[in-house]
């Protein structure tokens, strides 16, 4: 990935959940590594396409809330009245949207408005 994309991302995950300072760097750019690798490999692109960094950033904000409540391979954790689900695999929930994707790059469609 190249280094100012992938700057982008760590800053756009450091804005949504408000980390501020850089101690959290480098555990936050393995979570974007690995997320980026996994989008990779399942849609079977060398390069992250720019239509999926969004599921990149948000696998590695669901891994960072994960790991901040110590509950790294857990399914659920409670604590105090709050409590959080796991995925098994974290590309679970993207699966439709990686699908479209291939589908998408399969049939050269780009998306977009139906009319009759």
């Amino acid at each position: 990935m190249q280094d100012a994309k992938f700057n982008e991302l760590l800053t756009t995950v450091k804005l949504d959940k408000n980390i501020k300072g850089t101690d959290l760097d480098i555990q936050l750019t393995n979570f974007i590594k690995q997320a980026s690798d996994m989008v990779c490999l399942y849609v079977g692109q060398d390069k992250l396409p720019t239509q999926l960094e969004v599921v990149v950033i948000r696998i590695t904000e669901a891994h960072y809330v994960q790991s901040l409540n110590d509950a790294d391979g857990a399914k659920t954790y409670s604590e105090e009245g709050a409590s959080w689900s796991f995925q098994d695999n974290e590309l679970n929930p993207f699966i439709p949207l990686l699908e479209r994707y291939i589908d998408n790059q399969r049939s050269g469609s780009k998306g977009g408005v139906w009319t009759w």
